[in-house]
């Protein structure tokens, strides 16, 4: 499935999600997976703009609220791991 959403979309609905009087965090996963294609990508994307906005602002709560369900989010999609582990082929001398 494509990716419809950009990072700050994705970022944007994060913090309206966690912000929100809707406070069912399967409910906010399922939302925020379904904007980033179902891929990890985007939503590590959209987890580094909130970062940079905390960082540009300590007080902004609403962003940690976001950068926290974005996390939750995270853990339920995997992490992306540009190496992936191969087992290794022992060759015994003949």
């Amino acid at each position: 499935m494509a990716t419809t959403s950009t990072p700050r979309d994705i970022a944007d609905r994060a913090v309206a999600l966690a912000t929100g009087s809707d406070a069912d965090l399967t409910k906010a996963r399922a939302t925020l997976i379904k904007l980033a294609g179902d891929t990890a990508v985007p939503l590590e994307q959209a987890r580094d703009l909130l970062v940079r906005r905390i960082r540009q602002r300590s007080d902004d709560f609403s962003a940690s609220s976001g950068l926290s369900l974005l996390n939750a989010t995270l853990s339920k999609v995997g992490k992306v791991d540009k190496l992936e582990w191969q087992p290794r082929t022992w060759r015994l001398p003949r």
